[in-house]
Formats: C-alpha cells, structure tokens, sequence
C-alpha cells in the first residue's frame, strides 16, 4: 500500500538523483533508484543487498539464483505482491524494465515519472517512453 504523502517522497528521490553529481554501481544506479523509490512509496526495503562493482553485482546475482536484473526483479515483484501491468497502464511510481543489450546485465529498471520512464545509467539520466519498455509493475 502507499503510503500517506508518498508522491512528495517520491518526488524527493528523483531530485536527489537527479542532482547528484557521480553514477555509482551500488550507490546511485540502476538499481538503487528504483529501490529507493518503491522504499519512498511504500516504505518497504525490497532490495537491502550490497556490492560494490559490476563484478560484485553479477556474483550477487548468482548468490541470489537470478540470472540478471529481469530474473531478480521479477522475484522481487512477487515477493513482495507487485503485480505486472500492462505496459500502457504504469503510471507514476510504477516500476519498468527496458531490455539494453548495450548493459552488461541486459537491461536495466527505471521508475514512471508521468508521461515517461526515468532510468539511472552510468551515462546520465535518460528518459524513455513506456512503449520503449518490456515489463511494467505496480507498486501498490
């Protein structure tokens, strides 16, 4: 459930993303912004795990049995009762997934801002359309 307030909060960890300066794999990536965005909306910790580079996130990835991002978010989702959406129907908050095989784990997480989906990547923020996505969850 979302709590009270919780699109101030989201708010929050978008501009705190957006303003910080330095992309860091385990800090301010792919993963930690939409982990700190479902923590903003719901107040749950879906993802507590540490690493510390690429190599640590893929043995991470392997401790975990999952075989990249889409595996280990999808576990996630149903652990924690986020249900798949159609695409077209995400809306702020929600959580997508884009297939990037410029990644070296093959896609990457990105949270619904509105009209489009904002991604951490190491080459900045980008935002894409929720047509460019494969997956959508609502976080609830």
């Amino acid at each position: 459930m979302r709590v009270e307030n919780w699109e101030s909060k989201l708010e929050k960890v978008i501009q705190e993303t957006i303003n910080k300066n330095t992309w860091r794999i385990g800090k301010n990536d792919c993963i930690t912004f939409p982990t700190n965005c479902i923590e903003a909306i719901t107040s749950i910790k879906v993802f507590e795990k540490k690493y510390k580079s690429l190599k640590d996130g893929k043995k991470l990835l392997k401790e975990l049995r999952s075989k990249d991002i889409l595996d280990l978010a999808t576990r996630t989702a149903k652990e924690h009762n986020f249900k798949v959406i159609d695409i077209d129907k995400a809306q702020r908050g929600d959580i997508l997934y884009y297939v990037n095989n410029k990644t070296d784990l093959n896609g990457t997480l990105g949270v619904c801002i509105g009209s489009h989906i904002m991604f951490n990547w190491s080459s900045g923020i980008n935002l894409l359309t929720k047509e460019q996505c494969k997956i959508a969850w609502r976080i609830e």
